[in-house]
């Protein structure tokens, strides 16, 4: 039987607008948006960026991002999916403020196939956050989520550094968004308060370079404005990094296959951004990448993720 680790997802609401959706069986948003920007990329094989230069197409994606959110971001929308598709795990990467380790962990107990990492908590003094970081880790987080953008920390930032060595120092993998993008709606009480410029690749590459013993995963394989994958695969090479691990989260089959021959079969790792990337279609990609190569295949969908999380 097939396994699948799904290593990005999300539960609850990522998006701080006070909508507590983790432990709900639905929430009926107001509207549902038209067109589906996620639904159409899914539909195509995520042929295309995500991110493109057209403020009413991004207005869209947001609005669609947030319906997936609510409506599909609960724990037992995300059971029900995971079932539906045969996913065995699947790592929930919590954002503060909207969404907590400690969600995570309350929905773990309830399913073990809810694996999670953490956040941290940059409103916290330095130390406060290091010991509530270190509880999530003997509690069972797997790793560290970083959002620069809806958190509203430069990745140059020493609380942020500090909460990666705690985890780059024990080896385990700190993972964080890649790509310049808006979160909020021009007419969001939250819109202009977070740097969409947090997001860019070429932060996370210093990191990458500060810390080269760290296990790294860029996520979204860098971003998803194009040329993101390759640029992170040319200065990985050229720098002979070792411990960069890749995810598949919107993109489709010819990225992946590109992304296998940049990074390397044992780096490259199913990943979906669920809600936003249903299983039925970011699934058929790897699939369709790895097809012929059922080793491959079991390496990209489960081994990898399992090694990298000692399961």
């Amino acid at each position: 039987m097939r396994r699948i680790i799904d290593t990005h997802m999300h539960l609850g609401d990522l998006y701080a607008e006070n909508v507590n959706v983790t432990f709900k069986k639905t929430y009926q948003y107001d509207f549902r948006p038209y067109p589906d920007v996620f639904e159409k990329l899914g539909e195509t094989g995520y042929n295309e960026p995500l991110i493109i230069p057209d403020v009413e197409r991004h207005q869209q994606l947001i609005d669609a991002a947030q319906y997936h959110n609510y409506e599909h971001g609960g724990l037992q929308a995300t059971l029900d999916a995971m079932t539906y598709s045969g996913i065995t795990y699947a790592v929930n990467l919590p954002i503060l403020p909207g969404s907590t380790f400690d969600e995570g962990l309350a929905a773990s107990k309830l399913d073990p196939r809810i694996l999670n990492f953490t956040c941290a908590d940059f409103e916290l003094p330095v130390e406060e956050m290091l010991r509530k970081l270190k509880k999530d880790i003997v509690r069972g987080a797997k790793g560290l989520k970083l959002h620069p953008i809806i958190q509203n920390v430069s990745p140059r930032d020493e609380r942020l550094h500090a909460a990666m060595e705690l985890f780059g120092d024990l080896g385990l993998p700190v993972t964080s968004h890649c790509g310049a993008n808006d979160y909020y709606k021009l007419d969001s009480p939250y819109y202009g308060q977070s740097n969409k410029e947090y997001g860019e690749l070429y932060y996370y590459l210093e990191l990458i370079e500060k810390y080269p013993d760290y296990t790294f995963i860029p996520a979204h394989c860098g971003g998803f404005s194009g040329g993101e994958m390759e640029e992170l695969g040319e200065a990985v090479k050229a720098h002979g990094w070792k411990n960069v691990y890749v995810e598949t989260s919107m993109r489709g089959r010819a990225d992946i296959e590109k992304m296998i021959c940049l990074f390397g079969e044992d780096k490259v790792m199913y990943g979906t951004d669920a809600p936003s990337g249903p299983y039925v279609y970011t699934l058929e990609c790897v699939l369709q990448a790895t097809g012929h190569d059922p080793e491959l295949q079991e390496k990209v969908l489960f081994r990898n993720a399992a090694k990298l999380l000692n399961l």
